[in-house]
């Protein structure tokens, strides 16, 4: 079971990584509904997404936790494996990683509290119709918005990290102050993943307001006019009077 859990878990970050690469080639409202392919396929496939599965009771905190780290190894292998092949996205997908670290921590954890409710949204079935509006509108939501996805941000790391290595190669030296701080990025925006989610999924819990019961009111009564019975001997005795 958990080993199933796992080989999820690692192609359920390949696919997110996926949509990354498909939003960079793309970019704009295209990009961001094109990436929402990457989230349809976890979806369809039943892959184990940390973002979707972790306000979920049916699942441990261990598993939630590995679920994320073969989350981000997936993304991750995906990434270096594409940042080597396309290099007109490396430096977009850089470009997203300086944004991102230099938002700050708060920033960092409200945007991906937001992405959570959106992440919820798209995942969660509800009705017996089709989730793929549901998994467009969810992700392009979060896309446009900017909002922070814990998965993702592995991918843009890893999509960036050819361009980062050609400039620390230039420069000569590796800037520790830009590793020690996405030291803090993935595990701040994870944990607001997991915020929004919970918020999301205990708000759309409550029970709605009952409405008030009307008793419906009574008909009234309307008094049954009936026809008197007609005589049967007075016609008889009418025939018999007129014999003679």
């Amino acid at each position: 079971m958990k080993k199933c859990i796992f080989r999820r878990a690692f192609a359920a970050g390949v696919l997110i990584c996926m949509g990354c690469v498909i939003y960079l080639k793309v970019g704009g409202v295209a990009g961001a509904v094109l990436f929402s392919a990457g989230l349809w396929f976890v979806v369809n496939f039943d892959a184990e997404l940390f973002t979707g599965r972790v306000a979920r009771d049916d699942y441990s905190a261990g598993q939630k936790l590995l679920m994320l780290l073969f989350n981000v190894l997936g993304a991750a292998a995906c990434g270096v494996l594409v940042c080597t092949l396309v290099d007109p996205i490396t430096d977009k997908a850089g470009q997203v990683m300086d944004d991102l670290a230099a938002w700050g921590p708060l920033t960092v954890f409200c945007k991906a509290l937001m992405c959570g409710i959106c992440m919820y949204l798209a995942t969660t079935k509800a009705g017996e119709g089709s989730r793929l509006p549901h998994v467009i509108y969810g992700v392009a939501l979060f896309i446009l918005s900017g909002y922070a996805h814990s998965v993702a941000i592995a991918g843009y790391t890893a999509l960036g990290l050819w361009a980062g290595m050609t400039e620390w190669s230039q420069a000569g030296a590796l800037p520790l102050e830009h590793l020690l701080a996405w030291g803090w990025v993935l595990p701040v925006a994870a944990l607001g993943n997991a915020v929004g989610s919970w918020i999301i999924r205990w708000l759309l819990s409550m029970p709605r307001p009952k409405a008030p019961r009307t008793v419906p009111e009574a008909a009234p009564e309307t008094a049954a006019v009936t026809a008197p019975a007609p005589n049967a001997t007075s016609g008889t005795n009418a025939e018999r009077s007129e014999t003679p």
